[in-house]
């Protein structure tokens, strides 16, 4: 018979398995300095989901499977652009192709002149300026660009840069993940997609070495963001501080809610890190990133807090608990690239084991969408007809509100819909694409606002009395919130159907964006002709004399005293790649091969 065991050795005990536990951890548990995510399941469930008890799966794809290139002439998914060549149609316009590769060369030439390892340019005064830590962003952001268009010399340039003198452990300031991961993490990754393809880059051009010299700029990139998931809930901090080591939060001034006790983020920065992290495990075949990434997105996929829109997260979200301390839903700015992500996930990534639950995660939300956001603006006196927009919704009310940034999700709607073979969802983004293209085509520049404002259909200060259908069926938001406020928007209601309230233009891609799935999709040429009518309004309303510059206001007349002097490094990334693809052939960068991160640089897909 054993003796009997005091609380002492009980303790004794006790103590000496949690240093076990401990020791493992630290040794076996980190890989490459980088936080791994353990893999302990997880009861958090979402609610309405046939998926509630399957918690998320840490493995990049089922056991023994290993997933192969997507191609054109063996694909396992549904095609999902348009076939031209079924019709006997070139999709491409080589004229105007090659004018607005003129244009990124052109570009390019003034920012290495003025502005060489800078951040960005200022395209009005000349010199750069430093934005993004001082790594050059505009250099490495559009790497990919000058890769698609064929840049050869701009792009060995663009390379020797990212490999020779950038120093990733070394920030100028705090470390923004969020837009470190789409901008030089994705880019660099994507970059190397498109070598390894050997049809944007040609064989050849980049040798081994250099090529495993980008990788391991990738890698060291990736390895000084692991602090970025070293929360309780694997969420991510919004800064990182190089230099310790360590996530933290915004400065004061900086942070959404500044008097709250913990850092918060909205759902946007938690899910896009996906693509560019599972895209670096594929090719190192360390599974640290994806897992981390999974991880970040895991509380709001598998969402244990109730949703009161079903698929729609609200935010801002408190990183330590993973709860919401807000109740606002919208596809725009803070929220957008969480949806937009999910669909690409899954298309992206089809062997993944959590691709089903992300495709219905992504359903889900729009679907919700369809029901209770897309709203159709009010004729007015003036302007009979009706356009689609997405409304927000946040404490109970209906945002009558707008902005650039969620005109993407006309593209990911086109994007998706076509993928699942659902019409209603597609003809959602037809709708939205065409509202936004009313924005550009009414303005005195014909480029489309910040943000903007109508009347829905239905509520309070329409002028029809039919009730909008999208706002009955279960969840009734109360009238539109935002009446115009003075005689020049009730004007601008009257003559366009809606107003401006933020008339500023930033070199914003989105509509360009939506433009692009729209004609790959349908390959109807309007949407060519819309894409030309921005780029032509784009030369006259910004370009100035060291490069393309934001609007100040859309509704005044062009010339240099409407110009600012700033010009973010996703003009190059995105706006003038989308222009580009909308005028080339249908086999580049076919959206049957490759999927877009939300910054425009493209990945291969695996089936």
């Amino acid at each position: 018979m054993s003796p009997f065991r005091g609380p002492t050795s009980y303790r004794k005990r006790f103590l000496a398995l949690l240093l076990v536990i401990i020791i493992y951890a630290l040794v076996f548990l980190r890989t490459d300095s980088v936080p791994a995510i353990t893999t302990t399941t997880t009861t958090t469930r979402w609610a309405a989901s046939k998926h509630t008890e399957k918690a998320p799966s840490l493995n990049s794809r089922p056991q023994g499977s290993e997933p192969e290139p997507a191609t054109l002439n063996n694909l396992r998914h549904p095609r999902i652009q348009f076939p031209f060549a079924k019709y006997g149609r070139s999709a491409g316009d080589r004229v105007k192709a090659d004018a607005i590769k003129d244009a990124m060369r052109w570009v390019f030439a003034q920012y290495k002149e003025q502005a060489w390892g800078k951040d960005e340019v200022k395209p009005k005064s000349g010199g750069g300026k430093t934005t993004r830590n001082n790594w050059g962003a505009t250099i490495i952001d559009t790497m990919t660009t000058t890769a698609v268009m064929g840049l050869e010399e701009e792009f060995l340039q663009q390379l020797d840069f990212t490999v020779n003198n950038v120093d990733f452990t070394n920030a100028t300031g705090l470390v923004d993940p969020f837009e470190t991961t789409i901008r030089y993490l994705g880019s660099m990754v994507s970059t190397l997609d498109l070598i390894d393809s050997k049809t944007y880059v040609r064989d050849g051009l980049v040798s081994p070495d250099r090529r495993d010299r980008l990788l391991q700029q990738a890698v060291t990139l990736a390895r000084m963001l692991g602090p970025t998931y070293d929360s309780p809930t694997g969420m991510p901090w919004p800064r990182v501080n190089f230099s310790a080591g360590v996530g933290c939060r915004e400065p004061l001034g900086e942070r959404p809610i500044p008097g709250f006790a913990h850092a918060t983020i909205g759902p946007a920065r938690t899910g896009t890190n996906w693509l560019e992290n599972k895209v670096l495990s594929r090719l190192t075949g360390n599974d640290v990133y994806l897992k981390n990434a999974t991880r970040a997105w895991s509380s709001i996929v598998w969402n244990k807090y109730v949703e009161e829109l079903p698929g729609m997260i609200d935010g801002p979200i408190d990183i330590m608990t993973g709860a919401p301390i807000g109740n606002h839903r919208s596809w725009g700015a803070g929220h957008d690239s969480y949806y937009e992500y999910l669909i690409k996930a899954a298309i992206h990534s089809p062997a993944d084991n959590n691709s089903e639950i992300y495709r219905d995660r992504w359903v889900q939300a729009v679907e919700t969408t369809i029901n209770h956001l897309a709203t159709w603006s009010s004729p007015s006196e003036t302007f009979p007809d009706k356009k689609r927009y997405l409304a927000q919704h946040k404490d109970g009310w209906l945002i009558n509100e707008m902005g650039h940034l969620a005109c993407f999700a006309a593209g990911n709607f086109l994007l998706g819909g076509r993928f699942l073979g659902k019409p209603e969802i597609i003809k959602l983004g037809l709708d939205i694409v065409d509202g936004c293209h009313h924005t550009y085509a009414m303005t005195t520049t014909r480029i489309g606002p910040e943000y903007f404002h109508w009347v829905p259909e239905g509520s309070a200060g329409s002028t029809n009395a039919e009730a909008n259908s999208n706002l009955k069926n279960g969840i009734d938001p109360k009238p539109a919130a935002i009446p115009p406020a003075n005689d020049g928007q009730k004007e601008q209601l009257a003559k366009w159907g809606f107003w401006i309230t933020n008339a500023k233009w930033m070199l914003r891609p989105e509509v360009i964006e939506s433009y692009f799935y729209a004609y790959r999709i349908t390959g109807n040429q309007m949407y060519q002709e819309w894409a030309w009518d921005a780029f032509k309004a784009m030369n006259k309303a910004a370009k100035t004399k060291f490069g393309f510059g934001e609007i100040d206001n859309v509704s005044n007349e062009p010339g240099e005293g409407n110009i600012n002097n700033s010009a973010e490094s996703f003009f190059g990334a995105e706006t003038l790649k989308y222009l580009y693809l909308i005028f080339t052939e249908d086999n580049v960068i076919s959206l049957d091969e490759w999927v877009f991160s939300t910054e425009a640089h493209p990945f291969r897909i695996y089936e």
